[in-house]
């Protein structure tokens, strides 16, 4: 870490010496105040442009740093005009670049020229950007525009207000707007909670677990549904065709599963021969075809099962 003590020495007097440069006899710049008894200062200058040196003949590129002697050489109202004289770095040869407050650039003043790289857009066929006519403008454009502006600053401040009108109708009061989003919101999750409560029950129900989700047996919630749902030990009528039809192939099943070698279609001999639970399960079979058939030709024009 630097350090920042300084040395002073046993006969420094603080009341006769103002600083330790003063007892030294040295500036505070240093060497770069060698000539300020002059009016000169020694300043680090680059060049702001390229230029060509008078006495070699050498170009000196833009940004060329010099150790440049700055002094005031006049005023431009109250703001100085500050001359730098550089020495070539070539030749040894001293050139002057001053400031011009007047135009806010610099000049060469002596010792060298300045390289003009200006370029003309028109001559070479680029884009034009600030185009100045001599010819006066056209009285009638001029009004025709100003019109078509205010009429445009018109209706655009129509439209405003009736936006603020709109949104001051909507927020003027954020208690109660979001009071009715948050009941909104509360009736939508409860509807929907019931439904997927629903399309559960259904799932467990039938015993079908995780091969159909909850999604495809979501219905929407009737009241005679809701009726059947609050009364103890009764038979769920499903909510929608789907699910009767679903409900008659799985008791179809169900039946089959029972008793395999049940006959395809009831006669009068097999119940003779059957016995009383062979009798159930082909009444059994017998009502859950005929349900079939009755979802079938209500639901879309099914074929019934033989």
């Amino acid at each position: 870490m630097q350090g920042f003590n300084k040395y002073h020495p046993p006969d420094y007097d603080p009341a006769k010496h103002s600083s330790l440069n003063a007892y030294h006899g040295k500036h505070a710049l240093g060497d770069r105040a060698r000539k300020l008894d002059k009016g000169i200062l020694i300043v680090r200058f680059e060049l702001p442009y390229n230029i060509w040196c008078d006495h070699c003949n050498s170009h000196i590129g833009q940004g060329v740093r010099y150790n440049a002697e700055k002094s005031k050489v006049g005023n431009y109202y109250s703001t100085p005009i500050w001359n730098f004289r550089c020495k070539c770095h070539i030749c040894q040869h001293w050139f002057e670049i001053r400031t011009d407050p007047a135009n806010t650039r610099y000049v060469v003043h002596s010792g060298a020229r300045q390289k003009h790289e200006e370029w003309d857009p028109a001559e070479n066929g680029g884009i034009v950007l600030d185009q100045k006519t001599d010819t006066p403008p056209d009285a009638f454009h001029s009004l025709e525009k100003s019109v078509t502006q205010k009429t445009r600053a018109l209706s655009a401040a129509a439209h405003l207000h009736a936006l603020e009108e709109d949104r001051h109708s909507h927020w003027s009061d954020p208690y109660s707007a979001s009071s009715l989003l948050r009941h909104n919101f509360r009736k939508a999750k409860k509807v929907r909670l019931e439904s997927e409560g629903r399309a559960e029950g259904v799932r467990e129900r039938y015993g079908l677990g995780e091969r159909v989700g909850v999604q495809d047996l979501r219905t929407p919630a009737r009241e005679e549904v809701r009726e059947e749902e609050d009364r103890d030990n009764s038979t769920i009528t499903p909510a929608s065709p789907a699910l009767q039809a679903l409900s008659a192939r799985l008791g179809l099943a169900s039946a089959l599963k029972a008793d395999p070698f049940l006959p395809s279609r009831s006669s009068p001999s097999s119940s003779s021969s059957s016995s009383k639970a062979g009798g159930s399960s082909a009444e059994r079979l017998k009502k859950a075809r005929q349900l079939v058939g009755l979802v079938g030709a209500g639901g879309g024009g099914k074929r019934k099962r033989e």
